[in-house]
């Protein structure tokens, strides 16, 4: 029997911390397979698939993609030539759910870590913008939407506001479970000030050629309000987007999306700040003790 081609590459996290953008960038490289979808979710969920609601009660978008048995997670891998040394994939679930460090160490022992980290709080309205932009989170104020969150109980994880930012103690599983030269630990800073440097520091750490590179102007998985929201369906649609990827050059799709996502998306108004204030003192702690986990000065998060 040939042997299963497993992945050797999770970009575990953040959710909206440019897991995105990489996953997306890391697609066009040669010597790389990337899932798609990017966020198959089938180690963290199996069989059951994604069964959390949104905010109204309705079985979230990520329903529709992610992955319901182990053979179709294989098939996403089926493919990849002899020249894709990486196989990737890029669920965010994998960076919160419990065990779950440890479970892909025995699941693919020599397997590559990604995780890029973001302003908590920054991250929290992003997602909280994304919620509203997909329709999943039916209340118009952010505050109240974070207010929201504990009697929610366990909702769709774009809505999990707090816990999502949390990233201590998640850190610190990845790091007790894979040694250090199989764990990268990145910034979304860092990729925003200087995205080629960011670039090549994956490049080495995943071993493949540097000097193709992204263009890295592309956006990902943008948030706002769309004018239109069945025209936001229609472009975040996943069975739409598996077919047109067949049919429609890569560069060319991304062009197309850009676009329409410029005519369609707004911006929603700003975190007040009593709201950020509140929110860099919710974690306060947890960002002391990822900057002693990961050496890197962090103050100007809770700043």
């Amino acid at each position: 029997m040939p042997t299963e081609k497993r992945p050797n590459l999770f970009i575990v996290g953040a959710q909206k911390s440019g897991t995105s953008a990489l996953a997306g960038w890391l697609s066009q490289h040669p010597q790389v397979c990337m899932s798609f979808p990017k966020e198959p979710g089938y180690l963290a969920f199996g069989d059951a698939g994604y069964p959390f609601p949104d905010s109204s009660g309705r079985l979230a978008p990520a329903t529709r993609y992610v992955v319901t048995s182990y053979e179709k997670y294989l098939a996403l891998f089926a493919d990849a030539t002899a020249e894709q040394h990486v196989l990737g994939e890029a669920s965010t679930w994998y960076l919160v759910t419990p065990g779950m460090a440890q479970k892909l160490r025995d699941y693919s022992p020599d397997a590559r870590i990604i995780i890029i980290l973001r302003n908590p709080v920054e991250r929290a309205y992003s997602a909280w913008c994304h919620a509203r932009g997909d329709g999943v989170e039916s209340c118009e104020s952010f505050r109240e939407s974070l207010a929201l969150e504990e009697e929610r109980g366990e909702p769709e994880f774009l809505l999990r506001y707090h816990r999502m930012g949390r990233y201590a103690d998640d850190v610190r599983s990845y790091q007790e479970a894979f040694p250090a030269d199989r764990l990268l630990i990145l910034f979304y800073d860092d990729m925003r000030a200087d995205p080629a440097a960011f670039w090549h520091g994956v490049c080495t750490f995943l071993d493949i050629d540097a000097d193709i590179e992204p263009p890295y102007e592309r956006r990902y998985n943008r948030s706002g309000q769309p004018r239109s929201r069945l025209l936001q369906g229609v472009l975040r649609h996943y069975h739409l987007k598996r077919i047109l990827r067949k049919v429609i050059p890569h560069n060319l799709g991304l062009l197309i999306k850009d676009r329409l996502e410029d005519i369609n998306l707004r911006s929603l108004p700003p975190m007040d700040a009593a709201t950020r204030d509140e929110l860099r003192a919710y974690y306060r702690e947890d960002v002391q003790t990822l900057s002693r986990l990961t050496g890197r000065d962090l103050g100007a998060w809770l700043e």
